[in-house]
């Protein structure tokens, strides 16, 4: 039997994690819609830092793309312009030239968008461009990706059941997608000192 204690406050938290797989060799990639919800903004609680409420702005995006038969869904902010995923950023692929949203766009500041830009730049000669995407510009993408510590590259083959390039991963996406496992796994010699051992 336990008792309603009014002057005691409760204090804990429970944080339960699961395991989720790497989808680096996934050859399907994955079909997206765009939300109905929308990107909340800086003048109602910072986008741009890891904060657990924001969060669940990110479940309202994945419940609805789910429901409506997508595996997930692109964000678009307060300006109608596209922001981001559930909890990844976003890349676009125009006539070889990777573009993402900017920083004002209501995203997420991301460890894994800063070294992609860094590495695409470096080892593929590939300089990632920062600038407003409308939503009509995803429908007109060669190739569209996410990209985050959880969604690692997550290829898009399809938004709102228009089929991007050829409805297959695209070369870019490929590429920065290996160039990514390289790194992260180990495999990369000359990014060893962005990681760090854990036993």
């Amino acid at each position: 039997m336990y008792a309603f204690e009014p002057d005691k406050i409760f204090t804990g938290a429970f944080i339960l994690a699961t395991r989720r797989r790497s989808t680096l060799s996934d050859e399907r990639g994955i079909a997206c819609c765009v939300s109905s919800w929308r990107r909340i903004s800086d003048n109602v609680m910072p986008p741009r830092v890891k904060a657990g409420a924001n969060y669940h702005q990110s479940r309202l995006v994945s419940v609805q793309a789910r429901v409506d038969g997508y595996d997930n869904a692109i964000i678009l902010n307060d300006q109608d312009k596209v922001s981001e995923g559930p909890g990844a950023c976003l890349m676009i692929v125009r006539d070889g030239r990777p573009i993402t949203p900017p920083v004002t766009a209501g995203i997420l500041e991301s460890i894994t968008r800063t070294s992609l830009a860094e590495l695409m730049a470096t080892e593929l000669r590939l300089p990632l461009l920062e600038r407003e995407i409308d939503r009509t510009e995803l429908y007109l993408a060669d190739e569209t990706f996410f990209c985050g510590s959880a969604y690692e590259v997550l290829p898009i083959t399809s938004v709102d059941r228009y089929p991007l390039g050829e409805g297959t991963i695209g070369p870019v996406s490929r590429q920065v997608r290996k160039l990514y496992h390289d790194v992260v796994r180990g495999s990369a010699p000359k990014y060893k000192h962005w990681l760090t051992p854990v036993s």
